[in-house]
């Protein structure tokens, strides 16, 4: 028989057998968190084809969102390398987080080890533990891939297929949409590394409760040894928000998914600890406290703030975010936009949607105010965001000062459109502008910002964030018929406001 028509036959009537033998262009990883020892996990991957003499292979020292070093490569250990026969394959560690490979293309299979990145929120680490991942066995994981799984920087924006090896009682709560291959065994893809990391999972019996917020579904999951049903009750206290924060980004979220993970280890000792980590589609959140009484009013706060983040950076962001370095990232000098527009929603939408009293709104801005005062304001905004790493001692500043310049740039643009256009308006004209997938150039964005709204707010970017000048803020609240003591650092309403200052203000926060 001709060769040919032998393989035609074999394609028609046993496809699987091609299949199987055929290389894959992604990289196909297998986690095991069945067979957990010393709170060590064992992983896995085929690499993708290539034809490569060696590659370098990456677990991160950095991840979007935190600005320090975390060197996840160091709870990796036991990595070896070995070709279809099973032979091993020369390899190397050059530094805390990468490896050498030699003869890649000949690579079969790579595997290592992975412990725990913190046992207990009671434990002193180098970083946020929201970033590290935990493994207790037939209890509970909180993954984040970042500290699992790694990627070979000759082989980039590449595909991935996770295979997880999981007890059968357990559920996977994620914003990526996982499979049951068998009842041992889940599946899930993502599109490159960025989405991986970016998509956290808690793996334990599941305690979950779905809300439907517009055409969005949102998932509460919540892990707790002895409690075993409490995600209802967290689900029902972040309606309202969500469905608020749904209005006040016009009616539609430009997301489909998303995913609360929280996780919550109890303690005997006074005192609460908190932990959170904000992502694209997903926030995890830790906590260690003897009750749970103060959960609701602290999951309220990050439901505030990290929903938002649907916005900026998931579909407003520069193009260090998105072709993020994990092993030597630079940083954007827009983290007012990021974490300071984003804290400026989160304290003029509750105003806005007339959740909360101007009394209560005024109280918030005095905070943040107060905030300011304890940073060096004489520092260029954008100069601490492309220095964000060695600034930590200034960082918290763009949750502060932050809010408070977006603030003004929000009545500046609403008085120069006639109370028609602000920064809500703004961040949905950059989002069509830009979206999930079309990043900006760094040095570009103030200028295309000035292009689609005034010639003016060019001026506003130069002189308080990209200079040095203090924020406008008697000046601007009084365009909105607020008083600013510069003193006291107290705001309140004008007694008489004019006409003009009373149209500002409604346009600015419907009050």
């Amino acid at each position: 028989m001709n060769s040919l028509v032998k393989v035609f036959l074999i394609l028609i009537l046993f496809p699987s057998v091609i299949t199987a033998q055929s290389p894959k262009k992604n990289y196909e990883y297998n986690i095991d968190l069945i067979h957990i020892s010393n709170n060590e996990v064992r992983v896995s991957f085929t690499p993708p084809k290539n034809s490569l003499k060696q590659g370098k292979f990456v677990i991160p020292k950095m991840i979007p969102g935190i600005y320090q070093a975390m060197n996840f490569g160091q709870y990796i250990s036991d990595f070896s390398a070995t070709d279809k026969n099973g032979k091993k394959i020369a390899s190397e560690r050059l530094d805390k987080n990468s490896w050498k490979v030699n003869d890649l293309k000949k690579v079969d299979k790579i595997s290592y080890k992975v412990t725990n990145g913190w046992n207990s929120l009671q434990q002193s680490t180098d970083g946020p533990k929201s970033a590290g991942s935990l493994f207790i066995k037939d209890s509970v994981s909180v993954i984040n891939y970042n500290s699992l799984v790694g990627y070979f920087e000759e082989l980039k924006d590449t595909p991935y297929e996770i295979n997880i090896k999981k007890n059968k009682d357990f559920y996977a709560s994620s914003a990526l949409d996982y499979k049951r291959k068998n009842d041992s065994t889940d599946i899930v893809w993502a599109k490159d590394y960025r989405q991986l990391v970016d998509s956290p999972v808690l793996y334990c019996v599941p305690d979950t409760t779905w809300l439907k917020i517009g055409t969005t579904e949102v998932l509460v999951s919540f892990y707790n040894k002895k409690e075993r049903h409490y995600s209802k009750k967290i689900a029902d206290d972040i309606e309202n928000i969500l469905k608020n924060q749904q209005a006040y980004l016009g009616g539609k979220l430009p997301v489909n998914k998303y995913a609360f993970l929280i996780y919550f280890e109890s303690s005997n000792e006074k005192g609460s600890i908190g932990d959170g980590l904000e992502h694209s589609r997903s926030t995890v959140c830790l906590y260690r406290s003897k009750s749970m009484a103060f959960l609701p009013d602290a999951l309220n706060r990050v439901a505030s703030h990290e929903f938002f983040h649907i916005i900026t950076p998931l579909h407003i962001h520069s193009g260090d975010i998105q072709h993020y370095n994990f092993l030597n990232p630079t940083m954007s000098k827009h983290l007012w936009l990021y974490e300071g527009m984003t804290e400026y929603a989160t304290i003029h939408m509750p105003i806005k949607q007339k959740m909360i009293s101007l009394v209560d709104f005024e109280k918030k801005l005095e905070e943040k105010i107060k905030g300011m005062k304890e940073f060096d304001n004489h520092l260029p905004f954008t100069e601490i965001s492309k220095n964000a790493i060695e600034r930590q001692d200034q960082y918290m500043n763009f949750y502060q000062k932050g809010p408070l310049l977006s603030l003004c740039l929000d009545i500046r643009l609403r008085e120069l459109s006639g109370g028609k256009m602000g920064t809500q308006d703004l961040m949905q004209r950059l989002m069509q502008k830009y979206g999930e997938d079309k990043y900006f150039n760094d040095d570009d964005l103030f200028d295309e910002i000035t292009k689609m709204t005034f010639p003016q707010i060019r001026s506003f970017f130069r002189d308080y964030i990209e200079g040095t000048k203090p924020v406008p803020l008697k000046e601007y609240l009084s365009k909105v018929g607020f008083d600013y003591d510069e003193m006291t650092g107290k705001v309140s309403t004008l007694a008489n406001p004019d006409s003009k200052q009373i149209a500002l203000r409604k346009a600015w926060i419907n009050q």
